[in-house]
């Protein structure tokens, strides 16, 4: 009979998607059962996984009544992760950060089952860090991680960002730009399409009043899309504009440059794909962590970051100017990312699991 592994992950695409990926890689050698939150539903396209979703709020700043509904949903999504674990004989439990993994852990901790753990970021989630003490291993994206405890850095394995089985299978061939074309694609997640779409529109009108030709294929709130396109059309500026698009992968792999928030998945997904971007951590992340992601691959090659605060229409103007008539910057860039790209983190974990 297989031991039985609960993974357990925030509803974000930033924790769902690594927790997918180490499950269709472990899933021959292990039953195994995910807990999340409904947030996660529109990421799992296939009803193969056996998923528990989890009913659990965050606690929230001077909102006290709230967080005492919140700790009472906790408490019992708590009692009922005993139940759970007990029930399907778990034998491992496996935290992807977030606080819908929370009560999961706490439930492997009180029962004494093996915890490990994953931190893509390069500040360690507080989830976590919480864990830290009781887990077997963690596994990091950098031995640079910040605030990881020095007594316990034995349990601290670098293995590189989790890629996507879809991204890591898929192949992109650059086609050469028509007419001196620049693509430039505009990725916000959940945490950016609002201020991008009122900074980028002016700068890419810009752009192409001078001597640039720009495809911009930008993501926006659902109430900014049709200003955009009307906006774009009017000075026909080629676009492509969109909230959710499942061919996402199609539109990063034809781009020559993105602009984006510092999601840890994110960037590591433009990393691998070979597409320089410019980074503009969300300022209100915890812990500062999109900052932190955003300087690493700063350091190593990849991007420009350009904070939030420094996000205007003239230093986005001329960041992008001196970019485009520097091509060379930009292949240098694509030249150390796929140096510094790996393709075996998955493999490294499952031999640490198994």
């Amino acid at each position: 009979m297989k031991k039985k592994i609960i993974f357990c992950s925030g509803g974000t695409g930033g924790h769902v998607f690594p927790a997918i990926s180490m499950i269709d890689s472990l899933k021959n050698e292990r039953d195994i059962i995910l807990a999340t939150d409904k947030r996660a539903l529109k990421y799992i396209k296939s009803i193969e996984y056996n998923i528990q979703i989890l009913d659990i709020s965050p606690l929230e700043k001077k909102k006290i009544i709230l967080n005492i509904f919140s700790l009472i949903k906790l408490f019992f999504t708590f009692i009922f992760s005993i139940y759970l674990i007990f029930k399907n004989k778990i034998d491992t439990v496996f935290g992807f950060g977030g606080y819908v993994s929370f009560p999961i852990l706490l439930a492997a901790q009180v029962l004494k089952k093996k915890i490990y753990l994953y931190e893509p970021n390069l500040v360690l989630g507080r989830t976590n860090k919480f864990f830290v003490n009781s887990c077997e291993k963690i596994f990091t994206n950098s031995n640079k991680i910040k605030n990881a405890p020095k007594n316990k850095l034995h349990k601290f394995i670098e293995v590189g960002n989790i890629i996507r089985k879809e991204i890591v299978n898929f192949s992109s061939i650059k086609k050469k730009s028509k007419n001196n074309e620049i693509t430039i694609i505009v990725l916000g997640g959940s945490q950016g399409p609002k201020i991008f779409g009122d900074i980028v529109p002016s700068v890419i009108l810009e752009l192409n009043k001078q001597k640039f030709k720009v495809h911009i294929i930008q993501q926006a709130i659902q109430e900014q899309i049709e200003d955009l396109k009307e906006f774009y059309e009017k000075n026909e500026i080629k676009n492509t504009i969109f909230d959710f698009n499942p061919n996402i992968l199609e539109l990063i792999c034809k781009s020559d440059l993105a602009i984006t928030r510092s999601g840890a998945s994110t960037i590591a997904e433009l990393e691998f794909l070979q597409v320089p971007f410019i980074a503009v951590p969300y300022p209100f992340a915890k812990d500062n962590h999109q900052f932190e992601n955003a300087l690493y691959y700063k350091e190593n090659g990849s991007c420009w970051v350009v904070e939030q605060k420094n996000f205007t229409f003239e230093n986005l103007s001329f960041l992008l100017v001196k970019i485009l008539e520097n091509k060379n910057e930009m292949e240098s860039k694509r030249e150390k990312m796929f140096y510094n790209r790996r393709i075996n983190t998955l493999e490294i974990i499952k031999k640490e699991i198994l």
